[in-house]
């Protein structure tokens, strides 16, 4: 179940508004490529080494295709394409791409049926609150150490939650 904690962030522009509270998600485990292929292999005749041969010659090949100027789609997985910025030039006469480009990333856009995978029956846990760099291990302890009173609910599953959090539905 992913989890998150209460973040509160303020309006730069509105400088006496206290701000308001966002959910901010927390990392539970980083799972490496050896353990992926581990999890995915195993009620499979593939073995987790040959998954991680093929995954790492995938990622071997990507670079060049993007450097091409391809996007690479990677299956039910999502396709990953190049985005860059630039400095602006008041005649195209003077701009040069081996300066002037700036920025160069790699974009993941996940496919609709990953999302559509990852959305299908989620839920959300609490795991606390942020407030002036002190990470408080619940909303209730947030509020007793604030002088609020403990509240009930977890503010999690997407009900809103306490502290004035803001719906924000996925997708």
């Amino acid at each position: 179940m992913p989890k998150f904690r209460f973040v509160r962030k303020k309006n730069l522009q509105k400088k006496d508004d206290p701000g308001k509270w966002y959910a901010s998600p927390t990392v539970t485990n980083r799972l490496n490529t050896g353990t992926v292929c581990r999890v995915v292999t195993r009620n499979t005749t593939t073995a987790p080494t040959e998954l991680e041969s093929g995954f790492n010659l995938v990622c071997d090949g990507i670079p060049l295709q993007l450097q091409l100027g391809n996007s690479v789609q990677l299956g039910k997985l999502g396709t990953l394409r190049l985005s860059f910025g630039s400095v602006g030039v008041e005649d195209v006469d003077q701009f040069n791409a081996a300066t002037m480009i700036k920025n160069v990333k790699v974009i993941f856009t996940p496919s609709k049926e990953l999302m559509s995978a990852i959305k299908d029956g989620l839920s959300f846990e609490n795991v606390g609150v942020v407030d002036n760099g002190f990470t408080y291990a619940s909303t209730r302890a947030y509020k007793e150490a604030k002088g609020q009173g403990g509240g009930s609910g977890s503010g999690s599953g997407g009900e809103g939650g306490e502290g004035g959090l803001e719906e924000n539905p996925l997708g």
